[in-house]
């Protein structure tokens, strides 16, 4: 399981709920896990690393989540909120690592894991906001990936990158007159929208 595995799936697949991922790990699929992983892994280790952690260290905290998630696949009662349980492991993991623990402790419930955490003092708390930002951020990037190729590049271009492209270097990227980006750029929004809101 690596952190920089960049898999493309077919649209079908990604359309899959993350109820029906952890349905289909619990049946042996390998490709559920591989689009969980890809799902997550930019969530995951945003957390250790906001909290200061190191590349390796953030790394260990990916892997330690999903071999938790391994272990207790059968026994995740609300496959649906399996975000809220990922991320409540991660920030359990990576705040044990801040006080120096192994990690290797695991909660036998998620009311023991709040109690454990509430212990754990982080000199670089995560926000809540930022959870949140970064939810959107890969329902965003999961739609955007729904919608045709040159769209993506707009959107992607125009609003993901740290900097902006401009008009004229998006017109150049896609093939079209620099005029044609504004109304290109609505209608490909628009047809973001209405994924999102499904």
């Amino acid at each position: 399981m690596s952190g920089t595995t960049h898999t493309k799936f077919p649209a079908s697949t990604l359309e899959r709920s993350d109820a029906e991922l952890i349905r289909d790990c619990r049946d042996g699929s390998q490709s559920a896990w591989d689009e969980l992983v890809v799902r997550y892994q930019r969530l995951i280790y945003a957390i250790p690393r906001r909290a200061g952690l190191t590349d390796e260290q953030s790394a260990d905290v990916f892997q330690e989540v999903f071999l938790t998630l391994f272990e207790k696949i059968d026994e995740i009662e609300q496959p649906e909120k399996i975000r809220s349980w990922i991320v409540t492991t991660a920030k359990f993991k990576t705040w044990a690592t801040v006080r120096g623990s192994k990690g290797l402790y695991s909660p036998e419930t998620d009311e023991e894991m709040e109690r454990e955490m509430a212990k754990l003092k982080d000199a670089a708390p995560l926000a809540d906001e930022m959870l949140i930002e970064l939810e959107q951020q890969h329902l965003i990037r999961t739609a955007l990936k729904l919608l045709e190729e040159r769209c993506q590049k707009i959107i992607s271009m125009l609003y993901l990158r740290a900097s902006a492209a401009s008009y004229s270097e998006v017109a150049a990227e896609v093939g079209v007159g620099e005029t044609s980006i504004s109304p290109l750029r609505s209608r490909c929004l628009k047809k973001l929208e209405k994924l999102l809101a499904k």
